[in-house]
């Protein structure tokens, strides 16, 4: 009995140990998939609105896809709408339309709002070199499926209103009408010629004595 207990008392810090050396490993686990997929939507929607022609369409579109949410965007103002704006804002900042759509997803899908960073602070992070698996498992998400499924809308409501400009702009251009050649003129009647007189010649008189 004695020896049962000293083996299970020298147990015990073993296992202590090993649940602390498992907990951290458990904690930094990241959705190293998710990540990978998450990243290729953002430059889906990158290649989208890649020339400047289409800049405004793109982030007309992501402001519409987000109208009714409201953000943080820093710890001292009030959470509001996203503008036109905002996103050009962090256009300027150097971040790509793919980037901007994984950002406003994960600061608006946040888990825990009791808990929740505003928009600032994780895009500090992120330009610090924080991954978005990494950002996403510390706010308290369990993967990046609901940041995902926002970022995927997004790139399908780009690409999809980028081919309709498209074809709208192939259906402006009109073919060039065919010009009517202009009617032959009739053709003139041939003037009738005027009948020919006949003049009859006078009987010829016969002379006397004949």
């Amino acid at each position: 009995m004695r020896r049962a207990s000293k083996y299970l008392s020298r147990l015990a810090p073993l296992a202590v140990a090993a649940a602390l050396i498992a907990s951290p490993a458990a904690a930094q686990q990241v959705d190293v998939k998710g990540e990978k997929e998450l990243t290729a939507a953002g430059k889906k929607v990158d290649k989208d609105g890649a020339s400047p022609a289409d800049s405004g369409r793109v982030t007309g579109k992501i402001v519409e896809q987000w109208k009714g949410t409201e953000f943080k965007f820093d710890t001292t103002s009030a959470p509001r709408e996203l503008t036109a704006q905002d996103v050009q804002n962090l256009r300027q900042k150097g971040l790509g339309f793919g980037e901007i759509s994984i950002l406003l997803a994960l600061t608006a899908k946040q888990p825990d709002p009791a808990t929740a960073l505003p928009l600032s602070e994780i895009l500090a992070r992120r330009q610090a070199g924080e991954g978005w698996g990494k950002l996403a498992k510390s706010l308290g998400y369990p993967n990046l499926g609901s940041v995902m499924k926002s970022v995927k809308a997004t790139e399908k409501t780009v690409e999809k209103t980028g081919a309709d400009g498209k074809a709208e702009k192939v259906s402006k251009v009109d073919k060039t009408e065919k010009v009517d050649k202009p009617d032959k003129p009739e053709k003139v009647d041939k003037v009738e010629k005027p009948e020919r007189i006949r003049v009859e010649k006078p009987e010829r008189v016969e002379k006397p004595g004949r």
